[in-house]
């Protein structure tokens, strides 16, 4: 038996050597290389490993162009940040439908108030969470950077901005791709049926 655990690891060792090119953080941060983790959550092998590598080599949050043609740089004290996605439908037991905002700069506070660019009305972000996986939490605070999801009740829209402060904030806007259509189907006869 220690024999077959000794060719298994030899013979992974190999995979290992032969699966990849050599670890450069330049080709990482540019986008040209992808590193690869071997590991298993279930084992709790290689889990801390991979977490910490992630926080060493994963980019820190940018700053983020506005219409004004001025960057809203992640250290900046005011907060600001903008609607990427709507989800429907998330919660099993009931209907819900949660924007997902990515924190651009500043703190988020539970019980702030912000103003959502578009309207000009001033929202209290009481009710925040965060998700992971299939679980969510509450938030209390969040930094640039972060994601957190607010219940929205049809107040916002993808790309809206919102922001704490006297100076208005818009983004731009974020990059919209038309569908590709590569298959129409129809029916050729809509009278025949299955017998």
């Amino acid at each position: 038996e220690e024999d077959s655990w000794y060719q298994d690891a030899k013979d992974n060792m190999e995979l290992i050597g032969e699966a990849g090119n050599q670890f450069d953080e330049a080709k990482i941060a540019s986008g040209d290389q992808t590193p690869v983790f071997f590991g298993s959550a279930l084992a709790d092998f290689g889990v801390k490993t991979f977490l910490e590598t992630y926080l060493e080599y994963a980019p820190k949050p940018a700053s983020h162009h506005t219409e004004e043609d001025t960057d809203v740089a992640p250290t900046d004290p005011e907060f600001s940040g903008f609607v990427f996605k709507i989800q429907a439908n998330m919660n099993p037991h009931h209907r819900d439908r949660i924007a997902f905002v990515r924190i651009c700069s500043g703190e988020f506070d539970r019980g702030m108030d912000v103003t959502q660019e578009r309207t000009g009305k001033k929202l209290r972000l009481s009710n925040v969470t965060e998700f992971m996986a299939d679980t969510r939490e509450n938030v209390e605070t969040a930094v640039a950077g972060d994601i957190i999801g607010l219940y929205d009740t049809g107040n916002f829209q993808i790309g809206d901005a919102i922001y704490t402060g006297k100076n208005k904030i818009k983004f731009e806007k974020l990059p919209q791709f038309t569908p590709e259509l590569f298959v129409r189907v129809s029916a050729k006869n809509v009278m025949k049926q299955k017998s």
